[in-house]
């Protein structure tokens, strides 16, 4: 657990520090650095799992992964909401005016434009869609790497 939290402040701190540095990452290039950070989380966590006693079992070592990943993605989800609805308030009123100006030159009217992209671009959208989506991509690497640390690291582990 210690090792998930401490995987999700460094996350999080590479995040505020870009939006201050004025460098903000655009829409899922910073999906990249969630991915980084669930692989190394999941297989550390294992591999002190298996230090402790090596003969942890492979449901325990994956149900270890998920736990972790799904830690790790509610973290993530509720900073997401917290940083878009409180930090970076231009974002979503930026992106959905630029949606509407090419939904308008598509031949639409403003309000329709508006009320359709009006439910999508929103901070509790944006961080949900993250929460998911960080959910299913720990639980691949949670299965991946408990199968590999089973089969494979197991025998390198005194």
């Amino acid at each position: 657990m210690a090792l998930t939290l401490f995987a999700a402040f460094a996350v999080i701190a590479l995040r505020i520090f870009l939006f201050y540095a004025g460098y903000p990452p655009e829409g899922t290039d910073f999906m990249l650095v969630h991915f980084f950070a669930l692989v190394t989380l999941i297989y550390f966590t294992g591999h002190r799992m298996l230090v402790k006693d090596p003969r942890t079992r492979f449901p325990d070592l994956m149900r270890n992964g998920f736990s972790n990943a799904a830690i790790y993605a509610v973290l993530m989800g509720i900073f997401l909401y917290v940083f878009y609805t409180y930090i970076d308030v231009e974002e979503f009123p930026r992106k959905m005016e630029e949606r509407v100006a090419s939904v308008v030159a598509a031949g639409k009217t403003e309000a329709e434009a508006r009320a359709s992209l009006s439910t999508m671009f929103s901070p509790f959208n944006y961080a949900s869609i993250t929460f998911f989506a960080l959910l299913v991509v720990g639980a691949f690497n949670g299965l991946v790497i408990a199968a590999t640390q089973h089969k494979l690291l197991r025998r390198y582990i005194r």
